[in-house]
């Protein structure tokens, strides 16, 4: 009976691996919480994530695609009416993310699939920094943070060519709570209004994502 479990096995991560590819994915990961603003500022958008990927197929349907990504994520808080004053505060933060993604496929003439896709993900900040134009704050520090582990979700589409190139876009949402109301944010001293904006800040928005399998 153990033979028997032990060779089942070794069939199982025998299918497994090849149907599995490694993959290097990349892209831009924009902090607008709309298409139409993330495509207005495409050319203004500085966020970005790279990493390394494992794809393992599910027949022709289902794909499990894991990753290990450094993900710059971030928030804008423009045009904050501040009596006379109008301000912005730019967040940027670095996390090293775990996020699997679990696509769903239609495969079209053998060259292409097209896909929609789930992606729950976790994730620790590396990096930090805030900038504002309020009182000229710059920091690269942990002081402003209250909670530097982050997860969340995303949903999107994409499509594959060759089962090589993929190309998706998807909206996340990040559920946990990076700044927060009860730490000792203080950027603008009476300016309540820009703190305000600034801790509820979510860092969550659109990305855009190339992957090259092998």
């Amino acid at each position: 009976m153990k033979k028997l479990i032990l060779s089942l096995l070794a069939v199982l991560a025998l299918a497994v691996s090849a149907n599995a590819q490694i993959g290097i994915v990349a892209g831009l990961t924009s902090s607008s919480t709309d298409v139409e603003s993330a495509v207005a500022n495409i050319k203004s958008v500085n966020q970005y994530h790279v990493g390394l990927s494992y794809r393992f197929n599910i027949g022709e349907v289902l794909a499990i695609q894991p990753a290990i990504i450094y993900n710059v994520k971030g928030s804008s808080v423009e045009t904050l009416d501040l009596g006379q004053l109008s301000s912005q505060i730019d967040l940027k933060t670095g996390f090293l993310e775990i996020p699997v993604q679990v696509q769903a496929g239609i495969p079209l003439f053998g060259l292409a699939r097209v896909y929609a896709l789930a992606e729950p993900f976790v994730g620790y900040a590396i990096s930090n920094s805030i900038e504002s134009t309020i009182s000229d704050v710059k920091t690269e520090g942990w002081e402003y943070v209250k909670n530097r582990f982050e997860y969340g979700v995303g949903l999107g589409a994409g499509v594959e060519l060759l089962n090589t190139l993929q190309v998706n876009v998807k909206y996340f949402w990040n559920l946990g709570n990076l700044y927060g109301p009860d730490n000792s944010l203080d950027l603008s001293g009476s300016y309540n209004t820009a703190v305000d904006a600034v801790q509820n800040a979510k860092c969550s928005g659109i990305a855009v994502t190339a992957a090259i399998f092998f």
